[in-house]
């Protein structure tokens, strides 16, 4: 009976989610690199733009009421049906209010025309993805994320079929955004016909003024961290388009999703941790110190040299896949790859705040990070373009790290001495990795010099016992749990 427990059934689902977030990433990347090199850096600037501005306004729709939902759901009984009727009526107020609010923005910004209608156009499939959250937090809460699961990756699927037969006869990013929202009409339908269908539940909005109102107080924690990190990962795209326009946005979306496609490895990595952190801070302090710094040591042995080895290829890569269209995006991609092992760190230490009730310091770091950034953006974008994009969101991913660095360590101790000696030794494998990549840069194909190098690289790392059979069998034992 154990194994059929929701806590069980949880974890279970938590891992088949984790496989299905790496394909959906994989495919989605696949995706915007194809629609980059067909479309041009203008045409996927002002592509990326639409997207980026609304997303900054879809988390003043949420409110962090779809984390709230998941979590009162997984403990309520009889009230799930007010819960739920409320939130959608609270959503249906706040849709009009965005709505507005957005329209408001973007002509008093004075865009073109055509911007104005891809951003309203990616409205339409803002709201449908809010909603689609709301329905996939309440299935969540009654302890199922196989459905989401199934439902991401064909998301994907439908965006790469339609936009790759779209391609074939428009580059127009009014109708490849349409392909986003044929997408999104599908999740919506299929998460609304689960809950209908499968748990009987009647997504009726009704507003009772003062459970409503009790909603938005507890639902306001949720909502800060949200936001906060939402402001700051989509305001470069914002300042970039009004500061230097559609093309600069255009250079600086490809590396940055070039940098961002590779989060799924530490949020799989803390999927698998977070349970653990969360048990051993409870009952044993030791091993939590333990599993920690490793995390971090690990996640450095993993992100130090794809930072180096795309640093050091970023040419190579951008010339034979992007073309020389996006020679431009050489440098930015250079910078920007640096913030990785930066980006990588901050999630365990992100995930042991969370672990140790202390979310409310996590969500101040968030907040202190967002104001770096947009300072920062507002300083560099005018005069070095996504280049300066680029080196604020180093500045504000430093900042970030060391926040949580400061805060982490009030909950364990840092092993500052092994921490110090395995990055030390990481570093000199990377070095050993990029002179091989030097080396062959003229003598190999540049697919064949990258496996050579990194093959070279995983040698060094049991050579210099930065990994030894130990923390193969440590890994393994995470992952698998």
């Amino acid at each position: 009976m154990e194994n059929n427990s929701p806590s069980n059934k949880l974890v279970k689902n938590t891992g088949y989610f984790t496989i299905a977030l790496v394909i959906q990433k994989v495919i989605s990347f696949t995706y915007f690199s194809y629609l980059a090199t067909q479309i041009g850096s203008e045409k996927i600037g002002q592509y990326f733009f639409a997207i980026s501005f609304v997303t900054i306004f879809s988390v003043f729709l949420d409110f962090g009421l779809s984390s709230l939902l998941t979590r009162e759901i997984a403990k309520a009984r009889e009230t799930i049906q007010k819960l739920i009727s409320n939130v959608l009526a609270i959503k249906l107020i706040t849709s009009v209010i965005i709505l507005f609010a957005i329209y408001i923005t973007i002509n008093l910004l004075n865009y073109s025309l055509d911007i104005k209608n891809l951003v309203y156009l990616s409205c339409i499939t803002m709201l449908i993805d809010s909603f689609t959250l709301t329905f996939w937090a309440i299935i969540r809460g009654k302890h199922n994320l196989g459905f989401e699961s199934i439902a991401s990756i064909v998301f994907q699927i439908i965006v790469l079929i339609l936009g790759y037969v779209t391609l074939q006869y428009t580059h127009d990013p009014f109708l490849l955004l349409i392909v986003l929202l044929i997408a999104s009409s599908f999740n919506l339908i299929f998460s609304g016909s689960v809950l209908r269908f499968k748990y009987k539940i009647a997504l009726r909005p009704k507003l009772e003024k003062e459970f409503a109102k009790k909603l938005l107080i507890i639902a306001w924690p949720f909502a800060l961290a949200a936001i906060f990190m939402r402001i700051s990962g989509s305001i470069d795209s914002v300042f970039l388009s009004k500061f230097s326009g559609d093309q600069a946005v255009g250079y600086y979306s490809l590396p940055y999703k070039i940098t961002f496609a590779f989060q799924f490895i530490p949020m799989a990595f803390v999927a698998s941790l977070y349970p653990a952190f969360t048990h051993f801070f409870n009952y044993e302090k030791e091993k939590l110190k333990n599993t920690f710094n490793k995390s971090l040591i690990y996640l450095s042995v993993l992100s130090i040299p794809i930072a180096i080895g795309i640093s050091v290829m970023a040419r190579t890569i951008i010339l034979n896949i992007y073309q020389e269209q996006y020679v431009p995006s050489i440098l930015t991609l250079q910078i920007l790859i640096c913030n990785l092992p930066l980006i990588f760190l901050t999630f365990p230490m992100g995930a042991l705040l969370n672990a140790a009730n202390l979310q409310k310091i996590h969500t101040r770091n968030i907040g202190f990070t967002m104001i770096v950034s947009i300072i920062a953006n507002i300083i560099l974008i005018p005069t070095y373009s996504h280049t300066g994009a680029a080196i604020a969101s180093i500045l504000a991913t430093i900042c970030y790290l060391i926040l949580n660095t400061i805060s982490s360590n009030k909950v364990v101790k840092f092993d500052t001495k092994i921490i110090a000696s395995s990055f030390f030794r990481v570093i000199l494998a990377c070095l050993i990795m990029a002179l091989s990549l030097f080396f062959f840069k003229d003598k190999l194909h540049w697919l064949l010099n990258i496996a050579l190098s990194g093959s070279l690289y995983i040698i060094m790392t049991f050579i210099l016992r930065i990994l030894t059979k130990e923390d193969l069998i440590f890994l393994k034992q995470i992952f698998k749990k």
